[in-house]
C-alpha cells in the first residue's frame, strides 16, 4: 500500500505548494514527539554510557584502579581496590569509594581526591596532584571508631562499654550514638556488642562477652564530671583467664609527703556517680565472614 502524506491546512507541495509551512508543521510535530518520548523515558535516554562528563556510569565501572593509572576522566565515578593494587589504603583487603577529578587551570596536571571505605569502621581519604603518588591515606574519625568521655574528651576507640548505673544515671547522653544497654550497669556500643556488666559489690563490676581488655592503647578512662573533666575516682583493671574483666572504682585520698606534696591515692571503694561512667576499651571476637551476594539468578 502505497504510503501518504496528509498536510493539513497548507496548500499541496510541488509547484505553487507553501512548502514552508509544510517543513514547519512536521517540525513541529518532530519536537513534540521528542518531548513525549522525553516525559515517558526521562533524560537518562539522552545519555551516553561512559565515564566522560556528562555520561551515565555503567554498573561496575571502571576496573580496580591499579598504580598511578591515566588520570584521563573527568568528574566523579565510583572505584573499588583489590589484594593486589597498590594504591589501595592499608588495613583491609577490599575497599570501595569514589574517585573525584578536578583539572587545574591553565596546566598539565589534574587534581584527583579519594574517599573509600573498607568497614564499617574504615573510611579513608588522600587527595593526589597530577601523575605523582600523591598524599598518604588519612583516616577519618567518627562515631564508629572513637568515644567520648565522661569529661567530654574525644579519643579513638571501639569497641567500648561505659559502666555506669543505668536507671538511675543523670547522663542524658549515656546512651548516645549507638549505645545500648548491656545490663543494669553499663551500656555498650555495636563493636561491643553481647557483653554484659553486673555489678558484684560497691565499686565492683565485672565484664563478661569479650576477649578482655583492648591489646593496644588505651584501656580504662577513670569518670570524670562533665563540666570540665575533673576525675570523680581512680579505677582498677583485672582480666582472667576467660577474658573476663572486673574494674574496681576507689574514691581519690590525697596524701600528704615528708617532702610536703600532696599525692593522689586509692581511698574506699565508691560505686560510680551518677553523673559519670568508666569507659572500657575492649577486645571482640572477629566477625564471621559474611557470604558475598549473588546477584545472578
Amino acid at each position: 500500500m502505497a504510503r501518504q502524506e496528509i498536510n493539513l491546512g497548507t496548500a499541496p507541495t510541488g509547484v505553487g505548494g507553501d512548502t514552508t509551512r509544510t517543513t514547519g508543521i512536521k517540525i513541529n510535530a518532530m519536537t513534540q514527539e521528542l518531548y513525549a518520548r522525553d516525559a515517558l523515558l526521562g533524560t537518562a535516554s539522552n545519555r551516553n554510557v561512559g565515564l566522560l562528563v556528562g555520561n551515565i556510569q555503567d554498573v561496575g565501572s571502571p576496573a580496580p584502579m591499579a598504580g598511578n593509572s591515566a588520570f584521563a576522566e573527568q568528574g566523579s565515578h565510583f572505584i573499588s581496590y583489590g589484594d593486589n593494587t597498590t594504591v589501595a589504603p592499608p588495613g583491609g583487603a577490599y575497599w570501595s569509594g569514589i574517585r573525584a577529578q578536578y583539572p587545574f587551570q591553565n596546566c598539565a596536571m589534574d587534581l584527583v581526591a579519594q574517599v573509600v571505605t573498607g568497614g564499617s569502621m574504615n573510611l579513608m581519604f588522600r587527595t593526589v596532584a597530577g601523575n605523582g603518588g600523591g598524599d598518604p591515606w588519612r583516616k577519618i574519625y567518627h562515631d564508629g571508631n572513637t568515644t567520648r568521655g565522661s569529661g567530654g574528651a574525644l579519643s579513638a576507640a571501639s569497641p567500648i562499654v561505659r559502666i555506669a548505673n543505668v536507671a538511675d544515671s543523670a547522663r542524658l547522653d549515656l546512651k548516645e550514638s549507638t549505645f545500648e544497654p548491656a545490663g543494669d550497669w553499663g551500656v555498650a556500643n555495636d563493636q561491643a556488642e553481647g557483653v554484659l556488666v553486673e555489678r558484684l559489690d560497691v565499686g565492683q563490676y565485672r565484664i563478661t562477652g569479650s576477649l578482655g581488655l583492648a591489646l593496644e592503647g588505651w584501656r580504662t578512662h577513670d569518670p570524670s564530671s562533665p563540666d570540665g573533666g575533673r576525675m570523680l575516682g581512680i579505677t582498677d583493671s583485672e582480666q582472667g583467664a576467660d577474658g573476663a574483666v572486673v574494674i574496681k572504682l576507689f574514691k581519690q585520698r590525697w596524701t600528704l609527703t615528708d617532702d610536703g606534696e600532696m599525692v593522689p591515692g586509692r581511698g574506699a571503694p565508691m560505686d560510680v556517680p551518677l553523673n559519670s561512667w568508666i569507659d572500657v576499651r575492649l577486645e571482640m571476637p572477629q566477625p564471621e565472614p559474611q557470604s558475598p551476594i549473588n546477584t545472578e539468578e
